[in-house]
């Protein structure tokens, strides 16, 4: 029988479900993932935060299921507590919102540990070849976006939009119209198909709002994409 750690949704959507043991290397921990979501739960919701940081969070063992276990069951029955005492009332303030820049970095971090299993794979490619892989970092995209004037009008298109976390990033953190990322290459263009699965369910976890977006397979040079990608260019942040 597998064991399992189930974390209930501050928004009441699914569950999310870790499987034990847990992810554990250099890359990604997921016993410290755990922790941490519950701790961003905790920042939006500051009735579970003291509770939660004097008497659950302060005392557990990664390496345990059993406490890992009673971790999990500590949070969610504070949560389902709070959930129920919001039954029939207008729904928080912190729900359907955008996420802050410190949890949206969480979560997209969280989306990448989920869907990008094998980061070897994104740079098995010739070097100064045309497909050679690269990402931008969270903090230089949350840079770009404080130093733009960005509005509901505007377009942003990233062309080698790689596993597409720049254009998830743009979609949760901006207000453009419309985000747009084209990628040619087989292994990111597969692993994006997951980001973009997994930051819907997180987003829909943690009950935060983000703007339209795609993700496109293809080669922005060839005259489909290129049609699409001029056809939506407005103002645009390329």
């Amino acid at each position: 029988m597998s064991l399992e750690l189930t974390l209930h949704s501050p928004a009441g959507a699914e569950a999310a479900i870790y499987q034990w043991p847990l992810s554990n290397s250099d890359k990604h921990d997921g016993a410290i993932e755990i922790v941490e979501t519950i701790r961003w739960v905790c920042e939006d919701f500051p009735e579970l935060k003291l509770a939660m940081e004097n008497n659950v969070l302060s005392d557990y063992d990664t390496r345990s299921y059993a406490s890992m276990r009673l971790l999990c069951d500590k949070y969610n029955c504070a949560i389902d507590g709070v959930l129920k005492l919001w039954k029939g009332t207008m729904r928080p303030a912190a729900l359907d919102s955008r996420p802050t820049t410190g949890l949206l970095r969480h979560i997209l971090q969280q989306v990448y540990n989920h869907s990008v299993t094998d980061p070897d794979k994104l740079n098995q490619y010739e070097p100064f070849s045309p497909e050679v892989y690269g990402e931008t970092s969270y903090e230089l995209v949350a840079q770009m976006i404080g130093e733009m004037d960005i509005s509901e009008d505007d377009v942003f298109i990233d062309l080698g939009s790689g596993v597409g976390q720049v254009v998830l990033q743009m979609a949760a953190a901006t207000p453009c119209r419309i985000c747009l990322g084209v990628e040619k290459a087989d292994v990111p263009a597969r692993y994006a198909e997951a980001m973009s699965f997994n930051f819907c369910k997180w987003m829909r976890w943690y009950g935060k709002q983000y703007g339209e977006y795609k993700i496109i397979k293809g080669d922005f040079l060839s005259n489909d994409h290129r049609e699409r990608i001029t056809g939506e260019i407005g103002r645009a942040h390329v």
